[in-house]
């Protein structure tokens, strides 16, 4: 079993709950963290539901990338490039702790 740690941001002025844990493989380490206040019913930034997804890299073989619109530098998405096997899995446990942890947060756990 690993251990989760609550945490608490700010997207646009709203406190979203987080929830993070460190992954580990042989020789990669990452700590993922991921939150959302859940569906709000609305469409627009002011009145929609806020969601936040962050992986770090402690160690390991990993480059993370802006995703940039060419005609303006704005940023727009993300790239994430990984080496090895345990780079792999460790991914792939980050990617679904997200997913968890956004998923039991978007209208509640017993939904």
């Amino acid at each position: 079993m690993y251990a989760i740690e609550e945490r608490l941001k700010k997207i646009n002025g709203e406190p979203v709950e987080t929830f993070c844990r460190e992954v580990s493989e042989t020789n990669t380490g990452l700590l993922v963290e991921a939150g959302t206040t859940g569906y709000k019913g609305g469409i627009s930034r002011e009145s929609g539901g806020r969601t936040f997804i962050g992986i770090v890299c402690e160690c390991g073989d990993f480059l993370f990338s802006p995703v940039k619109e060419q005609e303006t530098g704005k940023i727009i998405g993300i790239e994430i490039a990984c080496c090895g096997d345990a780079a792999l899995t460790a991914i792939m446990k980050a990617l679904a702790f997200a997913q968890e942890a956004i998923d039991d947060q978007r209208c509640g756990i017993d939904d």
